[in-house]
């Protein structure tokens, strides 16, 4: 009877051992079929880390890929280091928020309210000694998937000059070693084909044919859509005539015939040379708050109007007519000081082309985002590779999520995700879209990299 007494215990303590193993069993880490061993990242600002403004010491330490980069490492700890082209401390200069006369304010670089963080003295000189380093970032503030691939001369000419400058011709008249874009001066684009003595061009692209990837994230073609968007149907114009190439324009919304060749391109280039990886399509730009922070219906309440005058365009930087917004347009952010100094208020006071995306600029908007990510999609598939769908994404947080017990929308500043520019995200809302990457990778690649803990990661910082 003793016996079977301590045979009943051994049996509970057995079996209760039996069921805390059960429960608590140790996860094998795996890279399953994937090969992490040199992971790169191309993109545009999202992939950079830029954030409230900029591009700084901290935003980069939490970009996306840099996050998943961390993540990765648990499944496979001999991948080489994600080395990115880091910039110091404030780096370009950044945005905060000040707690001002009993309210809370945006600070802006340059601003004369509060205590603006301006950039780092190093920030002129950045990427001067850098070009020779080959990062495992190579995403570019504000890099269109058309300046990656050149599909004839003049485009040629023109991407070098907007990524590499117009280096070593006509000096002293005007500097031309200055890139048309300066978050890409950490990288080595040659000399400009239009020169006489400008050297051997080096278009992005050869960067990712030279990368030795073995994994990859594409989440090129935001600003085919997003540059255009956030000027208000102004592209932007460089003056190249002393060069004898006129005005050159860029920023318009991308040919979807070029847009598909050029991502097939890319995708060639990670192929050739063995690399696995994932791609990801392009969120829709008028969701995010950049566009919906001021409403037609919150200016009249807030200021008082009877209406809203705005200046419609005609998509490429003129001016159609003067009439009054609807709900339908879309009034950008950046208006904040204008209506503040009153414009929108009568017909002839609008708020300027640039300073609206128009209803008809917004159709064009979505059209052109869906036709892309059809081709990103068309042309993943082609080459086998998974797509994480950002578009998707976006729509499902619209109206507000939770996520690890934490509220995520596209609220500006209160949505917990995006940074005080209120168009790219802050280091919470990276590691979201960083989860998003890891869920895909593991779904394809039979790999289980843990997600990563967006509590750990900040969102707006409050005074």
């Amino acid at each position: 009877m003793k016996n079977s007494h301590y045979l009943f215990i051994a049996t509970i303590i057995a079996g209760s051992v039996s069921c805390r193993k059960t429960e608590f069993a140790e996860v094998e880490r795996t890279n399953g079929e994937a090969d992490f061993t040199h992971y790169i990242a191309v993109g545009n600002s999202l992939t950079q880390g830029y954030q409230d403004g900029g591009v700084f010491e901290e935003g980069q330490e939490n970009s996306y890929p840099a996050i998943i980069a961390r993540q990765m490492n648990l499944v496979q700890n001999d991948m080489d280091d994600f080395e990115q082209p880091m910039l110091n401390a404030n780096g370009s200069g950044y945005m905060h928020l000040e707690y001002i006369n009993g309210e809370i304010e945006v600070i802006s670089p340059g601003d004369t309210l509060g205590t603006p963080t301006e950039e780092d003295a190093s920030w002129a000189d950045w990427g001067t000694s850098m070009k020779s380093i080959k990062y495992n970032n190579l995403g570019i503030s504000g890099i269109t998937l058309m300046q990656c691939v050149a599909l004839n001369d003049e485009e040629m000419i023109v991407n070098n000059g907007i990524l590499g400058g117009f280096s070593l011709q006509i000096p002293p008249f005007i500097d031309y070693e200055v890139p048309g874009n300066p978050f890409a001066r950490f990288m080595d684009f040659g000399g400009n084909p239009h020169m006489l003595i400008g050297g051997t061009p080096i278009q992005y692209i050869d960067h990712i044919r030279n990368s030795e990837a073995t994994f990859f994230t594409s989440w090129l073609g935001d600003n085919d859509v997003l540059g255009y968007a956030t000027s208000g149907g102004i592209p932007t114009e460089i003056d190249g005539t002393l060069l004898g190439l006129g005005v050159i324009q860029y920023g318009n919304l991308s040919d979807p015939v070029a847009f598909r060749q050029k991502y097939d391109s890319v995708l060639t280039a990670f192929s050739s040379i063995g690399a696995q990886g994932v791609c990801a399509t392009i969120p829709d730009v008028t969701v995010i708050p950049y566009f919906n922070t001021f409403t037609v219906a919150g200016i009249k309440e807030d200021y008082g109007y009877a209406d809203v005058w705005i200046e419609e365009g005609d998509g490429n930087g003129g001016v159609v007519q003067t009439r009054v917004a609807t709900d339908e347009d879309l009034i950008l952010l950046t208006a904040s000081d204008d209506i503040e100094a009153g414009a929108g208020s009568s017909e002839t006071n609008p708020l300027t082309n640039g300073r609206v995306l128009d209803k008809n600029e917004v159709i064009a908007c979505q059209n052109r985002t869906i036709e892309f990510n059809n081709a990103i999609k068309a042309s993943a598939a082609s080459f086998g590779y998974p797509v994480v769908d950002m578009y998707d994404f976006l729509d499902r947080i619209k109206p507000g999520i939770m996520l690890e017990g934490i509220g995520i929308s596209p609220e500006y500043i209160g949505g917990g995700a995006f940074s005080l520019d209120g168009v790219h995200l802050n280091p919470r809302g990276y590691a979201i879209a960083a989860n998003e990457f890891i869920k895909v990778i593991n779904e394809h690649y039979g790999s289980n990299i843990p997600l990563a803990q967006i509590g750990s990661y900040r969102g707006v910082i409050f005074p």
